[in-house]
């Protein structure tokens, strides 16, 4: 196995090699994710200690091992993107990208959803490549990297281009250009030139530190940095911004309806109303999927569910792209997945969604040229600020659009 620019466990390699370094898992913190470690019995037959906070990448204790091999990496092969069709703003972003790539500075991308974001990269990534560095385009959840990895693919077809995530079969991999979760850069140390976050501000990048920790020490020292989000907090603000509050069709972006107070026959009747057209209804929490789904089972309406344990999701999320059927969803659809034509409802959204999240989800409606409207309604039983300011933003971001 080829482990140089990662980190894995002792026990993970067959021949170890001379060049490689080996050191101690847990000392006063875990090696491999920063964590502060605990005691407990051990298979050693001692009390170790050991780290309860990376479990899910297999157990490290003060009795074992990681390995890495600190010499350099293959240089990357140059590569340029097919032919590109951008508009005058999105040929503005890209060039800003582009400069900041070759500068090795740091920017935020502040562009609506459904602005074409991906395709501005890039020009930004050709001239990464061509300068013999090494690109790494990350994103919170997985659904997100599989979207991304099938453009980038589509782009870049003589790249080595690596997708990683939990299951993925390219773990542990590295490209020229690799796509990952934030979670998965647990493995990487001093990789990657330039690094592309996407949805900067998503769950649950945005609330953990250690997944930030990653990133940062994934990157080598010089590397370049931009950020991408339609809804960025107060935080990334700071960094020097690009703004494009115009998606690549000119056309506005859809303002939610709001149906406060709403009953079943509320959701029965938005979906009917629909029909023929694929249908996304939200609910915030795992539980309401079941129920939402006797209700309209009741109606004679054929409803699937998603959520992200469900083991079929990927399959499902396939299915509907090329269906006019009704899908009943958590919010990892909120982000990165874009649907010829979809209607989108909330259900109970003054409880369990953010703004952004519901700016998110509005802009899954009216992402395509063919259907650049659509109907996106936020039902709920009362008011809520999240609701309000999701809408108000929705309408700054269209008069910012002249």
């Amino acid at each position: 196995m080829d482990i140089r620019g990662r980190i894995v466990p002792l026990e993970t390699i067959g021949t170890i090699l001379p060049t490689y370094r080996v050191f101690p898992a847990v000392t006063w913190c875990c090696q491999r994710c920063g964590a502060l470690p605990v005691r407990g019995a051990c298979t050693c037959k001692k009390v170790c200690y050991y780290c309860r906070k990376c479990l899910a990448y297999g157990k490290l204790r003060s009795c074992g091992k990681l390995v890495t091999d600190p010499r350099r990496l293959d240089p990357v092969a140059p590569s340029t993107h097919g032919p590109l069709t951008l508009t005058s703003d999105q040929q503005r972003v890209a060039q800003v990208i582009q400069r900041t790539v070759l500068k090795k500075g740091r920017l935020l991308v502040h562009a609506v959803c459904g602005a074409g974001k991906t395709p501005m990269l890039f020009p930004g990534i050709a001239a990464a490549l061509a300068n013999g560095r090494r690109v790494l385009v990350a994103a919170p959840r997985a659904d997100v990297v599989r979207e991304l990895t099938a453009h980038l693919k589509r782009a870049f077809t003589t790249a080595t281009i690596v997708s990683l995530y939990g299951g993925s079969p390219e773990r542990l991999q590295i490209g020229d250009i690799t796509v990952s979760t934030t979670h998965q850069l647990i493995h990487y140390r001093d990789c990657f030139d330039v690094v592309f976050i996407d949805e900067v501000d998503a769950f649950p990048y945005r609330m953990d530190r250690t997944l930030r920790r990653f990133v940062r020490r994934a990157m080598t020292q010089d590397a370049a940095m931009i950020l991408l989000s339609a809804t960025p907090s107060f935080w990334h603000r700071r960094l020097p911004t690009v703004r494009l509050m115009r998606r690549y069709h000119g056309h506005p972006l859809p303002v939610p309806r709001q149906v406060i107070p709403y009953t079943s026959q509320t959701v029965r009747d938005w979906l009917k109303q629909h029909d023929g057209a694929p249908r996304l209804v939200f609910v915030s929490r795992i539980a309401e999927l079941d129920r939402w789904q006797g209700i309209l089972a009741a109606s004679g309406l054929d409803v699937e569910t998603v959520h992200a344990a469900d083991p079929d999701r990927i399959e499902k999320v396939k299915r509907f792209r090329t269906s006019t059927t009704i899908l009943l969803t958590t919010t990892i659809l909120e982000r990165g997945v874009t649907i010829e034509n979809v209607q989108v409802m909330v259900l109970d959204a003054d409880h369990g969604f953010s703004a952004a999240a519901l700016i998110q989800i509005s802009g899954r409606v009216g992402r395509s040229t063919v259907h650049p409207d659509g109907d996106i309604v936020f039902c709920a039983n009362d008011r809520s600020d999240a609701m309000y300011e999701a809408v108000y933003q929705i309408k700054q971001a269209n008069k910012r659009r002249a």
